[in-house]
């Protein structure tokens, strides 16, 4: 009997043992990469002519300080940091992606970096602005005594349509416009091509520029309405 009371005393003493073990060394998760999301969609994206806005959480750091966070982008599908790619200071950023070309889609991931890897979220595409279908309001500065005002379209088929509304109809011309990049070109009357033409880059949400007439050279600045 009392054999029988150690060795149950023994086997109770080492089940207590590590279970006191177990307690004061649990058990430590390897670390992993962390997780990140993108918030931006296309119902939320803030977006002109040559900027877009791509918002981000760093959902989990996978176990590990993130050292690095932010979003990557290209003009082709899956983009990654051998692209283009901003830094981010905090786990919830925004991006403000600049320098962008008119009418030309991006591809985006927001990405987050530790000791174990980088990890990059889901991708979307947005299309920066188009200038086809918008309506500018030119403010054209012939000298130091002389501007004016004119409403200019620039229709999606190329084609553009000057009217002043000072005097609506009374100065309407038809000409026609190319952007090239950001870089824009438009002839002022296409009746007479070359007569009197604007040329600028669009910024943002504003374009600016000089203008020819034969044997003077003027400046414009546009916004849209």
């Amino acid at each position: 009997m009392k054999i029988i009371f150690k060795i149950f005393s023994v086997f109770s003493l080492s089940l207590l043992l590590a279970s006191c073990s177990s307690d004061n060394n649990p058990t430590i998760l390897a670390a992993t990469i962390p997780t990140v999301s993108l918030e931006t969609t296309s119902a939320n994206v803030e977006k002109t002519y040559t900027t877009i806005e791509i918002s981000g959480t760093v959902d989990d750091d996978g176990g590990d300080p993130v050292t690095a966070r932010g979003t990557v982008w290209s003009t082709d599908p899956n983009p990654s940091l051998i692209d283009n790619f901003t830094t981010e200071s905090s786990a919830t950023f925004t991006s403000e992606i600049i320098d962008l070309e008119a009418n030309t889609t991006y591809y985006f991931k927001t990405y987050a970096t530790n000791a174990e890897g980088t990890a990059y979220s889901s991708e979307e595409s947005f299309t920066t602005n188009s200038l086809g279908g918008t309506t500018w309001d030119f403010h054209v500065v012939y000298d130091q005594n002389t501007s004016w005002h004119g409403d200019v379209v620039f229709n999606a088929d190329g084609t553009a349509v000057y009217d002043e509304p000072s005097s609506p109809g009374t100065y309407l011309t038809n000409g026609t416009w190319v952007l090239n990049g950001n870089d824009l070109i438009y002839d002022f009357d296409s009746s007479d091509p070359g007569n009197v033409t604007y040329t600028g880059t669009i910024e943002v949400d504003e374009m600016s520029g000089v203008f020819d007439y034969p044997n003077h050279q003027g400046t414009w600045s546009a916004i849209e309405y």
